[in-house]
């Protein structure tokens, strides 16, 4: 596991956290980034993030057409990649239909990955093929839950 990627040490996130104080460090940074990205800032309110390429192998597009149903359920949704133009506006649909419940971010940027992943109870990975990847042990490092499609690397390694 690269050592950028830990949570005791990272200096990405708002607090940094291990097992002895994972509660109040993942509270912390879930708040951080609720702020930071203009959303209500409640730690009680589940986040789901979905971190990767759009596009269809990544199955960004699920992700999408799921969003309605996520939103009704009362959560947050964070989205962080960059790919095809379809969905790329479709993040940007997704903001702008969902004020107050969720983000994406067009592009990629090092730093709000990482708190993306330390603020998400859930990271979507809803890829149709997947021949590695390493977010999901990103997340579970971080005690994010991984939700994968079961192929590849994600049905064997989540």
């Amino acid at each position: 596991m690269c050592s950028d990627w830990n949570p005791a040490t990272d200096k990405h996130i708002a607090k940094n956290y291990d097992l002895t104080n994972f509660k109040e460090g993942k509270r912390a940074c879930k708040m951080a980034l609720q702020e930071e990205l203009g959303l209500p800032v409640n730690p009680d309110i589940p986040m789901i993030a979905f971190i990767g390429r759009l596009d269809y192998q990544k199955g960004a597009d699920i992700m999408l057409q799921a969003a309605p149903w996520m939103m009704s359920q009362g959560v947050q949704l964070v989205c962080l990649g960059t790919g095809t133009a379809d969905l790329e506006n479709g993040l940007r649909w997704l903001e702008a239909a969902y004020k107050d419940q969720a983000r994406g971010w067009v592009g990629f940027n090092v730093a709000m990955s990482h708190k993306i992943t330390a603020a998400a109870d859930i990271l979507l990975m809803p890829s149709r093929f997947e021949p590695c990847g390493l977010n999901q042990l990103y997340a579970m490092s971080y005690g994010t839950v991984p939700v994968a499609h079961a192929t590849g690397v994600l049905g064997t390694g989540v």
